[in-house]
């Protein structure tokens, strides 16, 4: 069933996947080769805008993630997960092949940017003391990329019933945190939360950070 399942899921998203591995591919060569040949001479200059080219790399994980995991999910919701029901196996292990199925569709955009990072760095005259890591930017990457693919499956495999109370969840949230504001001004409750999450050990902690 579980090479059933990763064919059919092939067919709907291989577009997604050759779309996302050739943007993960040029988005490393052409941040570093660009700047490079931009900003040789100025070290601290070619530094920056790598450093601004980084905030590329959760986006692209994000919408990746995203469109994957919506795409992995259209024909159930199209069809109100009848498909799913008429299966012999449960619910929770029909779930666990589709996700196993969707991170295997993850492999080749992770290849890709690795790849990427790999032919952008090949052959730059770096000075003393400036060293470069693709293979740990590729890791990073790949982490971030699992990180929020299992966030946006979850999203996308929810019925309808339960995103419902997930905004209404959202909802409340944001209202005692407009109250909290306006008893003591100085209480974030939201940026102590984004913070809690974002930074380590923080589930988000993946997505900050150079």
């Amino acid at each position: 069933m579980q090479k059933a399942i990763l064919r059919i899921q092939w067919k709907a998203c291989w577009h997604l996947v050759i779309a996302s591995s050739v943007a993960a591919f040029a988005l490393p060569v052409v941040s570093v080769r660009l700047g490079w040949y931009s900003a040789a001479a100025n070290l601290p200059l070619f530094l920056t805008e790598l450093q601004l080219w980084g905030f590329f790399y959760p986006l692209l994980a994000a919408v990746t993630a995203l469109i994957i995991a919506l795409g992995i999910w259209l024909s159930d919701r199209r069809g109100q997960h009848v498909y799913a029901l008429l299966l012999p196996v449960p619910r929770s292990r029909y779930v666990l092949y589709r996700y196993a199925a969707g991170v295997v569709l993850l492999v080749p955009i992770a290849v890709a940017l690795w790849a990427g990072a790999l032919v952008a760095t090949s052959g730059l005259d770096l000075p003393p003391g400036i060293r470069i890591f693709p293979h740990a930017l590729a890791l990073k990457f790949a982490l971030t990329l699992l990180l929020l693919f299992g966030l946006a499956f979850a999203l996308a495999s929810a019925s309808t019933r339960t995103i419902g109370i997930a905004i209404r969840l959202v909802g409340l949230f944001l209202a005692v945190h407009v109250a909290v504001i306006l008893l003591a001004p100085h209480t974030n409750l939201l940026w102590m939360t984004l913070k809690a999450r974002a930074t380590w050990p923080g589930p988000l902690a993946a997505l900050g950070g150079r």
